[in-house]
């Protein structure tokens, strides 16, 4: 690929790598010349480059297109990015704890069998003790430090306690060892922020509202003696009210858990809690920061299994408005953090002097936060196991899928501040009708939704349905296409009524795919046969990296498909079997009795003597799976089999063969199709409608030539074959033609390599290895060098086979640049002066890979692919797929005309000054390929045509006419279109005029390019008076004179001979005088620029690809 001529070169190669998160494994691509961190595109996390596991580069190109088709060459709207409440990271999410937490309340989980069970069972009371979790603290892994809603605070919390935080890490030899963490701000922060600090999930807020209000109630006078002088006995009804986790404050009351709540929570923890703000903060006279004793409880119980006193956990307000709490945690592998005197706050609520007596100073006054009893992610892991279980049934949901219908129906209408409980309900009623569907593109999540004010008389689909069918009948449903909807009429009601099971949702709202599927209540996807599942596979032939879903077992690849047909007692059946072969698994492999009893048995069920024909079935199965090579692999083709293709588990060498259009017009599309001449395209259709004439001819002949076996004391066991028989020798006879017309028959002994080829070649034709390129096969193609590792490996020549021999010039470094028969100019003098050739089958494959992807994206966007193309100038620039087919079909030369495959009517030139293919309009000259090609093509022709109308008006305009090199003719003061054809007597023109059909000398018909729109609009009318000489005459109704008329073309006619022996003349001398030296090529080199005339500046440079 091209780079800007003095930019600096890029990493061009694409990585892939898995999400370090063992819960996620989701497979990432990205170009390896990116610096940034990597999102997950399933669980929302950000992670470094360094740590990802299993980073690779990405050698098949089919990898990459299915991705860049996905994400950026189709322009997909995807999903939308998740919130800090829906990140996950092992799995969970936040919102996903919140939906388990008020279970965790009331179960525990039994050791012994790992399943959930009520605490009131397990003789545990009836809601679970917080104070279990006195001396556990969470320190958080340093790769998750930096993750998007469960890492590092993002709310501007770390500018508003940078001064503390500062300070706290001077006190920790210059570490940052304890850092604000995210906490959802939904009215349970405080909540959120201590259990977070405990567990590092959002997992108990609901039992730690529990446990605070049921501290309140049972201590309630104690409370009230302790402060009685700072609240009256009337606020303590409201602050236990607060406590409750379904509480909501009355409107325009700004109640919510504050100071005194922090003292209670540290009470049911039986450990301190210490409240931090920022340096003026805490230096302020307001209790705006303080240390939170469990004064109410013994020193004995706030001691751990270990008998030291509960470490003291750490939370923060957020910012100057203190509403929101975070919690400060440290690193795992770090050491603990500790808090130095100086910022320690004073105890709140009690007496000073209990801060030694409930937490534990060092000799300078400082106390360690947290402490490193923390809880284990596989202990956690199996905890919210068991809760998911309980929550399934009671809900008949699964919480994660609850936690998707929260992130792809409820935010994407901006709903916002909706309870989880009702969220729940909308989300089991959506599963329980049908509703809700999964896109196996995007894996969003898409609701069928219909309102209800559409379904009501004057209603939108009602109205609809009266226009169209008139009275409504309740024996008959409704179909709306364009609403994926289907409805019955109740006629009691007056209303239609939804049938959500014959209504089937046909696209994703979120990426416009067509792949969508139900969604059963436990989050699994009703998949169709030969949909990919999300299950990854790890030897699958079809190289999509994940099992297919068939008949309801998921398989490692899909089936082959072919026809079968079944007769018996006179009755014919046919049926198509699907077969598995290569599955990791061998008990799915298909076992061809079975297959064969089950089809006889569907179709002929108690038939006597069936047994035949089940033989019958398996033989003809057997030669349909009888493989040739053990990697030929042609599996069914299916819509959205591999929508989301992510890897292959196995890198296949060969890139895909063909491509499949779907649709109104379903085509399969062989990559040999796709630059395939008109010629070749009506040899294959003779071929094809000549196969089976063919070769039943050849099994006729077969039989005549070997009626009987071979006698034993022969050596070959090879069948007679009407093709020409080898030699007995194992030699191979190879002819060999050369470009320059000479021809000559090689002998290759079967393990003749590259080299020895070249050097056969070279001691017959006396042409060094730089000269040749060696083409073969039909069309011909280059026959690439070998790999260092292939070297001694023979060349796939078979005996008869013709081979051409290119002849190219050795190009030196001193060589000029400006040659006629170099290709492009040389940009880097000290490069080798060796042309380098990429490999031919490579090159042709890449050609073909991206010409299929042209067509098939011009297809998806309705467009015709000149005009997707025109939009991309860089396929038309060095690297790009148009100019790579005309550099290995018919090389590169300045000012050669060619047309492109896909792109007809269509004429191209090459620049090799500026490196790239520009559009050739025969009248209007040439130009760069951009989006708005066509309107620089139209302003030239309207130039064009006022140009003409000024040489009309001058007479003969032979005088100032001079021959240019390659045939252009020139004027001095303006440039005329040279003409193409021979001089010959003219009649007069027509009332009305035929279209002027030019043709190129390709054979493209540049009719096309003639544009008379501007002569329609300005009332003129144009008059053919010579092969490519036009004038304008005034459109007013008038009439030409004949004497002027025949005086003009006689003029023109003179003027036309005398110019045709002149070129002629001119093209003998420079054919002639070609080779004769530099100053002869300079001069015509110049006289071509000049015949040409200035060409406009570049404005397009390469478009930068991944």
């Amino acid at each position: 690929m091209s780079l800007i001529p003095g930019s600096k070169q890029k990493d061009r190669r694409i990585l892939c790598g898995m999400c370090p998160d063992p819960q996620c494994q989701a497979k990432l691509f990205f170009p390896a010349h990116t610096s940034m961190s990597i999102e997950c595109t399933e669980c929302g996390q950000r992670h470094e480059q360094k740590n990802l596991s299993n980073v690779e580069e990405v050698t098949n190109p089919d990898v990459v297109l299915h991705n860049l088709l996905r994400n950026a060459l189709l322009a997909v709207p995807g999903p939308p990015k998740k919130g800090s409440e829906l990140v996950k990271v092992m799995g969970l999410s936040n919102y996903h704890c919140k939906l388990l937490s008020p279970i965790l309340t009331r179960y525990g989980m039994d050791k012994t069998t790992g399943k959930a069970k009520l605490l009131k069972e397990m003789n545990q009371g009836d809601i679970f003790d917080c104070s279990l979790l006195g001396d556990r603290a969470f320190l958080i892994e340093q790769e998750h430090v930096s993750t998007v809603g469960y890492g590092r605070d993002r709310s501007g919390s770390l500018i508003y306690l940078h001064d503390t935080l500062e300070e706290v890490k001077k006190a920790n030899s210059n570490r940052e060892c304890l850092i604000p963490v995210h906490v959802d701000g939904d009215g349970h922060c405080l909540v959120h922020a201590v259990s977070r600090a405990l567990v590092g999930r959002e997992l108990f807020w609901h039992a730690l509202r529990e446990n605070l209000k049921l501290n309140f109630k049972q201590n309630l006078d104690r409370y009230k003696a302790l402060f009685q002088d700072f609240i009256d006995s009337a606020e303590w009804e409201d602050i236990i009210n607060e406590c409750d986790p379904l509480f909501v404050p009355p409107e325009g009351v700004p109640l919510g858990l504050r100071n005194i709540h922090i003292f209670g929570l540290a009470n049911v923890l039986h450990r301190p809690i210490i409240l931090l703000d920022s340096l003026s903060g805490m230096r302020s006279s307001a209790d705006y920061s303080a240390t939170f004793l469990p004064g109410l409880v013994p020193e004995e119980q706030c001691r751990g299994k270990d008998g030291s006193l509960n470490k003291p956990i750490c939370i923060a307000w957020s910012s100057s408005g203190r509403n929101h709490y975070l919690p400060l945690v440290g690193i795992k592998g770090w050491p603990l953090p500790h808090l130095p005197a100086a910022l320690l706050p004073k105890a709140w609520g009690v007496p000073q002097e209990l801060i030694h007596k409930y937490v534990s100073l060092d000799s300078s006054g400082s106390c360690v936060i947290g402490g490193d009893r923390s809880l284990q992610d596989k202990y956690l892991l199996r905890l919210v196991g068991a809760m998911e279980e309980v929550f399934m049934n009671k809900n008949g949901i699964h919480p994660a899928l609850v936690a998707d219908v929260h992130q792809y129906i409820y935010r994407r209408t901006g709903v916002i501040g909706i309870q989880p409980e009702e969220v729940t309900e909308a989300a089991k009623k959506s599963i329980q009708e049908g509703r809700l569907h999964q896109c196996l593109v995007c894996n969003a999540l898409s609701e069928l939704h219909v309102p209800a004010e559409w379904v009501i008389p004057g209603g939108k689909l009602y109205s609809l349905a009266k226009s169209t069918h008139g009275t409504l009948r309740a024996d008959k449903n409704y179909s709306f296409p364009l609403n994926s909807l289907v409805c019955s009429y109740n006629p009691e009601t007056d209303v239609l009524v939804p049938d959500y099971n014959l209504s089937t949702l046909t696209s994703c709202t979120w990426c416009h795919g067509t792949s969508v599927r139900r969604v059963h209540g436990d989050g699994s996807v009703v998949y169709l046969d030969g949909d990919r599942t999300n299950t990854p596979s790890k030897g699958g032939k079809c190289g999509c990296g994940f099992k297919h879903f068939w008949e309801g077992k998921e398989y490692d690849n899909l089936p082959e498909a072919f026809p079968i047909t079944l007769e018996w007692g006179g009755r014919v059946v046919r049926e198509t079997v699907y077969w598995f072969q290569y599955e990791l698994d061998q008990t799915l492999n298909s076992n061809v009795y079975d297959v064969a009893m089950r089809l006889v048995t569907k179709h002929f069920p108690g038939e006597f003597g069936s047994e035949i024909l089940v033989q019958k079935v398996v033989n003809t199965i057997l030669h349909h799976t009888a493989k040739k090579s053990p990697d030929e692999y042609n599996p069914v083709a299916i819509e959205g089999a591999h929508v989301q293709s992510r890897d292959r588990a196995g890198e296949s060498a060969h890139p895909p063969s063909k491509i499949i259009l779907t649709g109104q017009k379903a085509k399969t599309l062989h990559k040999e199709e796709l630059v395939m001449s008109k010629t070749e395209k009506v040899l294959q259709h003779s071929i094809s409608e000549q196969a089976a004439l063919s070769q039943r001819r050849s099994t006729d002949r077969m039989r005549q030539q070997n009626p009987r076996p071979l006698p034993p004391s022969s050596s070959s066991s090879s069948p007679s074959t009407p093709s020409k028989v080898p030699p007995t020798s194992s030699e191979k006879k190879i002819r060999v033609t050369t470009s320059d017309g000479q021809q000559a028959m090689l002998t290759l002994q079967p393990n003749t390599t590259y080299s020895d080829l070249q050097n056969s070649i070279n001691q017959v034709f006396s042409l060094s290895p730089g000269q040749m390129c060696i083409r073969h096969g039909f069309p011909p193609r280059e026959l690439p060098p070998p790999r260092p590792e292939d070297q001694n490996q023979p060349v796939p020549l078979q005996h008869g086979d013709r081979i051409s021999v290119e002849v190219q010039k050795e190009s030196t470094a001193d060589a000029p640049m400006a040659q006629t028969h170099s290709h492009v100019p040389l940009t880097h003098p000290h490069s080798d002066s060796r042309p380098s050739r990429t490999s031919s089958r490579e090159l042709q494959d890449n050609i073909d890979l991206e010409m299929s992807s042209l067509c098939l994206l011009a297809a998806l966007m309705g467009e015709d692919v000149w005009s997707y193309a025109k939009k991309l100038p860089h396929l038309f620039q060095k690297g790009g797929v148009f100019y790579n087919i005309v550099k290995k079909d018919m090389g590169l030369q300045d000012g050669k005309h060619c047309t492109l495959p896909h792109l007809l009517g269509k004429t191209f030139v090459f620049n090799a000054a500026e490196e790239r293919l520009e559009l050739c309009v025969d009248n209007a000259g040439h130009f760069p390929v951009g989006p708005d090609v066509e309107e620089h093509v139209q302003e030239a022709l309207s130039q064009l045509c006022s140009d003409t109308t000024s040489r009309s008006r001058e007479g003969s305009p032979a005088h100032s006419l001079r021959l240019g090199s390659g045939g252009a003719v020139r004027k001095k003061e303006q440039n005329i279109a040279a003409f193409q054809g021979k001089g010959h007597s003219l009649g007069s023109a027509p009332p009305e005029h035929p279209p002027i059909r030019r043709q190129h000398s390709s054979g493209v018909d540049l009719s096309g390019s003639v544009r008379d729109e501007g002569l329609r609009l300005s009332g003129e009318e144009l008059v053919r008076v010579a092969p490519g000489m036009i004038t304008l005459r005034e459109g007013h109704g008038l009439g030409l004179e004949p004497a002027v008329i025949e005086a003009q073309r006689q003029r023109l006619q003179e003027m036309v001979s005398n110019i045709q022996a002149s070129m002629d003349k001119h093209l003998r001398q420079h054919t002639g005088s070609r080779n004769d030296g530099k100053e002869e090529e300079t001069s015509d080199k110049s006289e071509e620029m000049e015949s040409h005339g200035e060409e406009p500046p570049n404005t397009f440079e390469p478009m930068d690809q991944s």
